[in-house]
């Protein structure tokens, strides 16, 4: 019995080389699903909800009072707020038209899924959290591609520390491997992101963000989301970083970074797909 299972495997192996095979070659159905998936999302953000809920944060704040909006949950009521360091609110968006500013975005969302994905960048939206990102307009496909462009220009981690601050636990890496120049360099442009902004936003706005992620944290989990602690998911982060270094999988930062996401919506996956390079550059190519 265990032959004939052995002779079956070794028999389908050149069915699924080929299979696999023609997808690479010719992912058409999967593109076209992609556009419309697209099409999808542009017609959403154009005249239904949510019509970039989040991006909205991005566009209305205030340089000179970036946390007025911010309220006493997360649920929806205090639409606008801005929860990331002063340093992010430095461009005045606002003097954008909203629809310029949501197509801007939303452009640029498209560019970062394009550098995770390649030529499976459209096919990357039928993974939902990927799609409902840009919808709603969050930063999320961002960091996917923080990931991927994080080993060759470590600089770019001040970004997710900046923002969500939690899914920098992806810069453990440089430290497990003793990659201290790295390590540098991001501690190194948060620094100088830091003291540049003070003559500009002074030290009150980020004594106000520490507050306001201090207050944010000490918030329970909303409906919709996976009601799992912060603390524990980064504990559990961690392990994945560090096993990750010590193994050479660069594919676990990203799978770290989503466990590490402040909140668990359904958009908090959307990081994943940073693993995408790293594990096209391992799967082996057959001939035909």
């Amino acid at each position: 019995m265990t032959r004939s299972i052995a002779a079956m495997a070794v028999t389908n192996a050149p069915r699924r080389r080929l299979a696999l095979d023609r997808i690479r070659q010719e992912p058409t159905q999967l593109l076209w699903l992609g556009l419309s998936a697209l099409g999808l999302a542009f017609l959403i953000a154009t005249i239904l909800p949510p019509n970039g809920y989040d991006a909205y944060a991005y566009w209305v704040v205030d340089p000179l009072d970036p946390y007025a909006r911010v309220g006493v949950d997360l649920e929806g009521k205090d639409q606008g707020a801005f929860r990331y360091a002063p340093v992010m609110a430095l461009p005045p968006f606002e003097l954008l038209p909203w629809p310029v500013f949501r197509y801007g975005w939303m452009t640029l969302q498209l560019v970062a899924l394009w550098y995770v994905g390649r030529r499976w960048a459209l096919a990357l939206l039928l993974f939902t959290p990927v799609w409902l990102d840009l919808v709603y307009g969050n930063i999320n496909i961002l960091l996917a591609a923080t990931v991927v462009a994080g080993f060759r220009h470590p600089w770019v981690w001040s970004f997710a520390l900046l923002t969500k601050v939690t899914p920098g636990i992806g810069v453990l890496w440089f430290a497990v491997r003793r990659e201290w120049r790295n390590l540098g360099l991001v501690v190194g442009a948060v620094v100088v992101l830091g003291v540049v902004s003070v003559p500009f936003v002074g030290i009150d706005q980020w004594r106000d963000w520490v507050l306001v992620l201090n207050s944010s944290a000490g918030m329970q989990s909303p409906g919709g989301t996976l009601p799992i602690p912060v603390l524990p998911r980064l504990v559990l982060a961690a392990i994945v970083v560090t096993w990750g270094a010590l193994t050479d999988r660069k594919w676990t930062v990203a799978v770290a970074v989503t466990i590490a996401m402040p909140t668990l919506w359904p958009i908090a996956f959307a990081p994943l797909v940073g693993v995408v390079p790293f594990v096209r550059k391992r799967t082996p190519s057959h001939a035909a």
